[in-house]
């Protein structure tokens, strides 16, 4: 009988901690990045690609695929981060394939 108590209070600890973490994760969650409306392009003469978003909030930067001119493989190149706030339309994010020796072949949005 006292063994079966210690079995239904740590079922009850351990069903509290299980509501209690989702609980934290439902309302004091990590905060995600609610940009919106996000415009990429790449130039081929010079080798830049750019992005900038209009809508919502949040941080974003340009990530872009980058193929080597001399050796069979591509890379992921990124420029640095713009925060955006609500309302105003987002700075522009750019990153320069030159500087990694490749061109760049798509470009697209990175949000946090």
């Amino acid at each position: 009988m006292n063994r079966m108590k210690k079995h239904a209070t740590g079922l009850r600890i351990l069903m509290i901690a299980a509501l209690a973490g989702g609980m934290t994760t439902a309302f004091g969650g990590t905060a995600q990045a609610a940009v919106s409306g996000c415009h990429a392009d790449r130039d081929a003469d010079t080798n830049i690609a750019v992005v900038y978003c209009e809508k919502g909030f949040g941080s974003y930067r340009v990530a872009a695929k980058c193929d080597s001119p001399n050796y069979p493989y591509s890379i992921t190149i990124y420029g640095s981060w713009v925060k955006k706030v609500s309302g105003d339309l987002g700075d522009d994010s750019f990153v320069e394939g030159d500087k990694y020796n490749c061109h760049i072949v798509k470009a697209w949005a990175d949000t946090r």
